[in-house]
């Protein structure tokens, strides 16, 4: 479940491999055995992740990505791709 006052990081048993070289990354989530081709979109707001508040994470990417795409593209672009991960549990709301 989504909260806009919570805080996020990637699962604890979720693995990435990272391909910096291809522009590629992928997720194993082994709780429901998948494996993830995460799209840059993705991958960026996996790696803003990292405990901190949903609207601190939003707020970066919004401005590293609506400079290039602009405002309101970037943030459809990145509640989209912040429930997907959600839903994939390869993010999650953290203490």
């Amino acid at each position: 479940m989504l909260s806009r006052n919570g805080c996020y990081a990637r699962a604890p048993n979720v693995v990435l491999r990272r391909f910096k070289e291809w522009g590629r990354c992928y997720a194993y989530t082994p709780d429901e055995p998948e494996i993830y081709d995460l799209n840059i979109t993705a991958w960026f707001i996996v790696e803003l992740c990292d405990g901190r508040p949903f609207q601190q994470i939003e707020a970066e990417y919004l401005k590293v990505v609506g400079e290039k795409i602009g405002r309101e593209a970037a943030r459809a672009q990145f509640h989209a791709g912040f429930a997907a991960l959600i839903e994939r549990n390869i993010i999650q709301a953290s203490d």
